[in-house]
């Protein structure tokens, strides 16, 4: 169902400047290494804001975000809700798309359009569509749609790149690279050198990485996603199988007893005195970064979410959070954290910096990982 936008003046405003090229006059070169993102805005919407909702997210939120040191915003984008009736591209509600595009630019900040959602592919690991994976007309429609959005933006700079698809859950990791390469193919019509995210399937788990077909094309970059151990950035997460009544989870530390947390099958979070260690996350990062050097040297990895839940305590958020941003810088590789202000906030909702930015821009906890 189409529904119809109310954007305030600032959003017109921003919009107009972006079409007379009056943004950023002192042009340098963009960076994507430091990001962050935008969530439940243009994509996973809560009941008490609606898509494109100003006061959840607008232009003074940029303002603070590159003051913070940040160098770039992640913007999840559900382009379901970005099409009319007809599947076309509805230009109204692309227009906070193209005002943060804006926005961003005009801090030095640059910009991942992340198609968050796809008609036909979503990340729900229960009743989750995959049909766009194995139905061939499907996949030509939304390649039609990537087609319309590449060339929407293809007179946009080197400031913007695009993530063909975030977190995609195909029930067999080869289903996934047909999907990609079409997507590019789509992409290259209008925008020939863009840098363009490919990711690998089961949510961009680092452990299908090696299920990635790279296209020869030299203007992509990997993305990939790390949450890992889950029962420490999860924990009393619902979503993610735990109840609220698990004990706390410490980083480092060890996995609690989980019985009667967690369903008797899910054994995947480990079993109880496992210890949840730096050199874990460092054997992760390892695997990825030596089939980097056996497939493509020198291929741009992009670690486009991170994150830990607010319930975790702040000395663990900032080990966590350190460790996982030094592996990564130490190897060259960027990185988005998640997110803005939802359950893994860097900001609070009085405007304040949390545990998570100071992981990322000062240090570990008072007991260093």
């Amino acid at each position: 169902m189409k529904a119809k936008l109310l954007l305030p003046r600032l959003f017109l405003v921003a919009f107009a400047l972006g079409a007379t090229g009056l943004l950023h006059s002192a042009e340098k070169p963009f960076s994507f290494m430091k990001g962050v993102n935008i969530s439940h805005w243009l994509s996973q919407n809560g009941p008490t804001h609606s898509y494109g909702d100003p006061a959840w997210f607008n232009e003074s939120d940029v303002a603070w975000i590159a003051a913070q040191g940040f160098d770039h915003i992640r913007l999840p984008v559900d382009v379901r809700l970005c099409l009319a009736a007809d599947g076309s591209l509805d230009p109204v509600k692309l227009q906070p798309v193209t005002a943060t595009i804006n926005w961003s630019r005009a801090r030095g900040l640059g910009l991942v359009l992340d198609a968050h959602f796809l008609p036909g592919a979503d990340f729900n690991s229960v009743g989750g569509d995959k049909r766009v994976y194995t139905d061939p007309v499907l996949m030509e429609k939304v390649a039609g749609v990537w087609r319309g959005l590449a060339k929407r933006y293809a007179g946009q700079g080197d400031w913007l790149r695009f993530e063909i698809l975030n977190e995609p859950v195909a029930d067999e990791n080869k289903q996934l690279n047909p999907l990609m390469h079409r997507m590019l193919s789509a992409i290259r019509e209008s925008n020939p050198t863009r840098i363009v995210y490919v990711t690998s399937n089961k949510w961009s788990q680092f452990s299908t990485v090696p299920d990635v077909e790279l296209p020869a094309d030299r203007n992509i970059a990997l993305t990939i996603h790390y949450y890992e151990p889950l029962v420490f950035t999860h924990q009393r997460a619902s979503w993610a199988g735990f109840d609220d009544k698990m004990d706390a989870v410490k980083f480092p530390g060890v996995v609690p007893d989980m019985a009667g947390h967690v369903a008797a099958d899910r054994h995947e979070f480990g079993q109880k005195g496992d210890p949840l260690t730096v050199a874990r996350v460092q054997a992760s990062f390892e695997k990825v970064a030596t089939w980097v050097r056996q497939r493509r040297p020198g291929l741009e990895i992009y670690v486009g979410e991170f994150g830990v839940y607010q319930v975790a305590d702040a000395d663990s958020k900032r080990n966590w959070i350190y460790t996982v941003r030094h592996e990564c810088e130490k190897r060259g590789w960027g990185w988005a954290v998640w997110d803005y202000k939802g359950g893994f906030a860097v900001r609070d909702r009085d405007g304040n910096g949390t545990p998570i930015l100071d992981g990322l821009f000062k240090g570990p906890g008072s007991i260093a990982p």
